[in-house]
């Protein structure tokens, strides 16, 4: 007698129980009648499931009302796409950024800067945090700011903005020692580059304490000596 298929939530890691019921999408709020369900109320419909990481990010962000940026980093890392490492973590700081920033200050998110976004920072290749010092994590911080505020090569101040909140989150990974992690990359990135975005706007955005939802499935984790690290 053969088994029956045993699969598991992507979000949290419990069994899927195969029971037809109507769902809501946890990436995107698409509702459908699901065939395998969570017993935590996660569920992920096909078109998100079958998703690149770059059509993840854009369904995601496009939909997600949260206002907080490493709530929607944390749902995205958890994507059937995202591996442990890889170059889909370069993809998600920017988008996330102006879904966050646009939804706090209520008004819809612009898909062309989604868009936009990503079509930055998709050609940075794998490695380079070790190979020319600049994570694409980070630089998402200022690929961000710069779409946020209109910049280019040419406008000063914009192009100084930018420059601060790549530069000043290159410097916050920087400080964390060790061998690479593109999750502690991603919250270095959104704490720095949230941060600036709201000195810039002369106002405070939180985004509350950053704790490490992947420490225990991450085989090389840095624990104790990483900053978002959850026991």
């Amino acid at each position: 007698m053969s088994r029956q298929p045993v699969f598991y939530c992507s979000i949290c890691g419990q069994e899927l129980l195969e029971r037809e019921s109507a769902c809501i999408c946890s990436f995107c709020g698409k509702q459908e009648q699901g065939e395998w369900v969570c017993p935590n109320g996660h569920y992920t419909c096909e078109d998100c499931r079958l998703a690149s990481p770059a059509e993840a990010i854009e369904r995601v962000c496009l939909e997600t009302r949260s206002q907080n940026p490493r709530e929607i980093a944390d749902l995205l890392m958890r994507h059937p796409a995202f591996k442990d490492h890889g170059v889909e973590h370069h993809l998600l700081v920017a988008p996330v950024i102006l879904a966050a920033f646009a939804n706090s200050r209520q008004t819809r998110v612009d898909k062309a800067k989604i868009q936009s976004a990503i079509k930055r920072l998709v050609d940075i290749p794998i490695g380079v945090c070790g190979s020319r010092g600049d994570c694409g994590a980070c630089v998402g911080a200022g690929a961000a700011v710069s779409i946020i505020f209109g910049s280019g090569a040419n406008p000063a101040m914009g192009r100084s903005r930018a420059l601060r909140a790549a530069g000043s989150a290159l410097l916050r990974l920087a400080e964390m020692d060790g061998h690479r992690c593109c999750k502690q990359s991603v919250y270095a990135a959104l704490e720095t580059g949230w941060h600036i975005l709201g000195k810039e706007l002369g106002s405070s955005l939180e985004m509350g304490k950053i704790t490490c939802g992947f420490s225990h499935k991450i085989a090389d984790c840095k624990k104790g000596k990483c900053p978002y690290y959850n026991e």
